[in-house]
């Protein structure tokens, strides 16, 4: 198996550490270098704050300057977007392969916004720089992509947000933990609307209410969607459950199909992470509606970037 040079590009937001430590002896990748902001290049990375709730990995790495990135084959971005939108083209026109999750480029033409399990065609416009989608999108994407079969008239979507979508800082924030946070997420709604639409090819009308919780990690939706015809319960399940990929990130089950309504408590780690769970489901005549829950920083930013990476190598949109 061919083995690719990777950079993290982000030392110690939530995603770049994701990134991190699902990296971490990986079958493709192997990390080479990671780039921090200047308050960290020269540091050990045993020497960086680890703000994740999981084990942190033992890179023998010396965290190095934007400005210093090797001649890696493919670099992972978890920058912020005016740090990415100067990066990431840079690092392109080096022919270094960009995979990132910042949105700066996504639905630009020719960067391609792709969830390997429902869009992968999106590829063929690839040039070298790709983006994951928002992480909200995530658990409404993939558990009506199938129902596209049935005609999708409208899209209803109500969201739980966790604190970690917003960043490391509020997960040591005591207000946000103890449950005083801000709710409002300015521009989310707008974000989660297009890229909807992008990501499942179709122009309907498409109504959101995004909300942040005082909850960790694990994005909750709850959606209904109108149909143009008037599905069985058994119909739509079965529709929800989507071909996984062949991939080492890749879950046994895209979509965890369940009867009651999930939760973080039991369901935020299925599929290691890379699993939405949808529950709840209800049917009434051309009207369906749902509850799911994935996890934010895994499937919905870190996880699901290195999937999309996968699927460029093993589709050969990268290649050495």
């Amino acid at each position: 198996m061919t083995r690719y040079s990777v950079a993290i590009l982000g030392a110690t937001g939530l995603v770049g550490q994701r990134l991190q430590e699902l990296l971490w002896n990986h079958p493709f990748f192997d990390v080479e270098a990671i780039a921090g902001s200047p308050k960290n290049v020269g540091l050990m990375f045993e020497e960086l704050e680890w703000r994740l709730e999981t084990q942190k990995p033992s890179y023998d790495i010396l965290i190095c300057s934007m400005s210093d990135i090797p001649d890696v084959d493919i670099a992972f971005s978890a920058l912020p977007n005016n740090v990415a939108e100067i990066v990431e083209p840079s690092l392109v026109a080096r022919g270094i392969h960009v995979f990132s999750n910042a949105s700066t480029f996504r639905r630009i033409a020719g960067v391609p916004m792709v969830i390997p399990e429902i869009n992968p065609h999106i590829m063929d416009e690839y040039e070298g720089h790709a983006c994951a989608t928002n992480c909200t999108v995530v658990p409404v994407a993939t558990a009506i992509a199938g129902l596209r079969e049935l005609g999708i008239k409208s899209i209803t979507i109500f969201t739980r947000q966790a604190l970690s979508g917003a960043g490391w800082r509020l997960l040591f924030d005591e207000k946000a933990l103890s449950g005083d946070v801000n709710p409002l997420i300015p521009g989310e709604e707008e974000k989660m609307m297009a890229e909807l639409k992008y990501l499942l090819e179709i122009d309907v009308p498409i109504l959101a209410t995004c909300n942040r919780v005082a909850e960790r990690d694990g994005h909750m939706v709850s959606c209904g969607v109108e149909l143009e015809s008037d599905p069985t319960l058994e119909q739509v399940e079965q529709l929800m459950k989507i071909q996984s990929l062949d991939l080492p990130s890749s879950p046994e089950n895209v979509n965890e199909i369940i009867l009651e309504t999930p939760t973080r408590e039991n369901h935020l780690w299925a599929g290691n992470g890379m699993s939405t769970t949808i529950g709840n489901i209800r049917v009434e005549k051309n009207i369906v509606r749902f509850d799911a829950l994935s996890h934010n920083t895994i499937r919905g930013a870190a996880g699901g970037v290195i999937l999309l990476a996968e699927f460029a190598v093993q589709e050969a949109y990268i290649t050495k």
